[in-house]
């Protein structure tokens, strides 16, 4: 039920970046390169929180890493 909705989400973000990419490619190198990385690494969290046969909540991921790096009592 909720994977049609995601891929239905993700055909929409598609659409927008093409209609975006006339303006990020007038857009500064530095600013292009974040852009670009940014929807990069977006795009492969959405493709491994969804193609897992099991719910992953990212931000449950991001907990752990951030429970092995600050001290807790």
């Amino acid at each position: 039920m909720i994977k049609p909705l995601l891929f239905t989400y993700l055909a929409m973000a598609i659409v927008v970046i093409l209609m975006d990419f006339r303006h990020l490619k007038q857009a500064a190198a530095i600013n292009r390169w974040l852009s670009y990385s940014l929807i990069a690494v977006a795009t492969g969290i959405w493709f491994y929180v969804t193609n897992l046969s099991k719910t992953v909540f990212v931000s449950v991921w991001i907990s752990h890493v951030i429970q092995r790096l600050l001290p807790l009592p």
